[in-house]
């Protein structure tokens, strides 16, 4: 069943929780930067890099994963993905740990986005389309750079950045995860 109205409960609380996913992506990549630095790897360039491999093949792999599993499921697993990773770089601290880890990442923020695009295309009645869509690009961009701005509050060489990220991912994952069962059209 599709949304009557422009922002529903489902389709606000997805815009809402992928806003929270973007806030700590935005703080993540800034982070990692300068944690690449004080860690002094010698393939710093490629750890950071591999977010974005891992990105591609996510777009390019992920809308099968959704139809096969729906999206509550998916954005689910995508985000647990990014926790679990996120949370074994602080004890694998390395260049090619962090290589794999940061690739992970990317596929499971990649999923996270398409999960949540094409729910919000499924969601949307197509006359309001274009305004959903207005509103969640605003709000996760909004999000993304208050991200990077959080970041000068961080103790960078500590593991607590490692924590809050995982602890967005999991407000929003939980958020998610209360949304009534929908599956693509």
């Amino acid at each position: 069943m599709r949304a009557s109205g422009l922002i529903g409960p489902q389709i606000g609380t997805l815009i809402l929780a992928t806003g929270i996913i973007q806030l700590a992506n935005g703080f993540f990549g800034t982070f990692v930067s300068l944690r690449v630095t004080i860690e002094n790897f010698d393939a710093a360039g490629l750890v950071l890099s591999s977010y974005f491999g891992g990105f591609t093949l996510g777009a390019l792999r992920c809308g099968r994963i959704i139809e096969r599993i729906g999206h509550i499921r998916a954005y689910a697993a995508f985000a647990g993905m990014v926790a679990a990773a996120t949370s074994l770089m602080p004890l694998m601290v390395g260049s090619l740990p962090w290589l794999i880890l940061r690739g992970i990442v990317g596929f499971g923020c990649a999923g996270v986005f398409v999960t949540t695009e094409s729910w919000l295309n499924a969601r949307s009645l197509p006359s309001e389309r274009g305004k959903v869509f207005a509103i969640y690009m605003v709000g996760t961009f909004l999000a993304l750079a208050v991200g990077q701005i959080l970041i000068s509050s961080a103790d960078i060489a500590s593991a607590g950045p490692f924590n809050a990220i995982i602890a967005l991912f999991a407000v929003a994952l939980v958020m998610v995860s209360r949304l009534a069962l929908s599956r693509p059209r």
